[in-house]
């Protein structure tokens, strides 16, 4: 709790920028257990966008944790943090769950230049496709299926103004506001295109084979930006293989891996490590090398 509240304290006090939200993963709870409950993460995804004044450009619901991508200041985040807390911790009482933790809390990265921002882009759109829940762009609980898609104009929804106040407090738990306009969807719970703003993924990834290939094949900047937040990520064996093609091509001038000298291989080795997080193991089956081999090239003062 006193860790808390220094980073409150800290947050409160950043200024206006881009930054990935990122709420903490539950190790023995969800925080959402069903269509019913992800559609109301839907609902409070666009509260907080609208009470608490943050522009969010991207957004995915996990199982266990939220990421947003947005706009706004320290403050601002707080107060969003807290609705959020509120809201869910509310509908799981209510569905017969635990509350959240009293101590639940959050990350705020500051996103400080386009690269970075294409790095966590990539990381919270790509999120499903990494847990094995939807393919690239087919995940609901999101915003992934809303760029460069005619999907949005095709999925349509009821203006919120249409329903009776009785009816929205049941649907937002309380008394919220949201815009007459914004449109509720029997499944989805509020249509992302009401309160996503997709114009700053558009422009970083200009047409939709640049952001599916970035979500696909960019494991450099997907496995940086978990990295930064502290996540850790696998790599399944087709992926490696094609981290593996990509380094060749990029950095070994398209050499293949059996005609790669002893000294190559080692710095093969040294930056599927470092930049890729890949252990002794994955390196030794991937480039078809002894791992007692790997091993000492990676306990090397002379590599580092």
């Amino acid at each position: 709790m006193r860790m808390n509240q220094k980073k409150r304290d800290e947050y409160r006090v950043a200024g206006n920028g881009y930054y990935h939200f990122c709420t903490e993963g539950l190790k023995d709870a969800l925080l959402f257990y069903d269509e019913d409950e992800f559609a109301f993460g839907m609902r409070v995804v666009g509260l907080i966008a609208y009470n608490c004044e943050i522009t969010v450009y991207a957004f995915t619901l996990m199982p266990n944790h939220i990421h947003i991508i947005l706009r706004g200041n320290g403050k601002r985040c707080l107060e969003a943090f807290d609705l959020l807390k509120r809201k869910v911790s509310a509908r799981l009482v209510t569905d017969g769950h635990s509350p959240l933790p009293e101590d639940y809390w959050f990350k705020l990265v500051k996103i400080q230049t386009e690269e970075q921002m294409r790095g966590e882009i990539v990381y919270v759109l790509r999120n499903p496709l990494e847990k094995n829940l939807a393919t690239v762009g087919g995940y609901l609980w999101g915003s992934a299926w809303l760029y460069h898609s005619s999907m949005r104009t095709v999925v349509d929804g009821i203006p919120a103004g249409s329903y009776s106040k009785r009816q929205l407090e049941r649907m937002l738990l309380g008394r919220d506001i949201i815009p007459d306009e914004w449109l509720m969807h029997p499944y989805l719970g509020l249509l992302p295109g009401s309160f996503v703003d997709t114009s700053l993924v558009e422009r970083l990834f200009p047409n939709p084979k640049d952001l599916q290939v970035a979500l696909v094949k960019d494991y450099e900047m997907f496995f940086q930006t978990a990295r930064r937040l502290g996540e850790l990520q696998e790599f399944s064996k087709s992926e490696i293989s094609s981290i593996v093609s990509n380094l060749l091509q990029s950095r070994f001038s398209g050499k293949s891996l059996r005609d790669l000298s002893e000294a190559e291989r080692g710095r093969l080795s040294i930056i599927l490590n470092r930049e890729y997080g890949l252990d002794s193991y994955q390196i030794s089956t991937s480039i078809f090398i002894k791992e007692i081999i790997v091993r000492q090239l990676l306990a090397s003062k002379e590599l580092r």
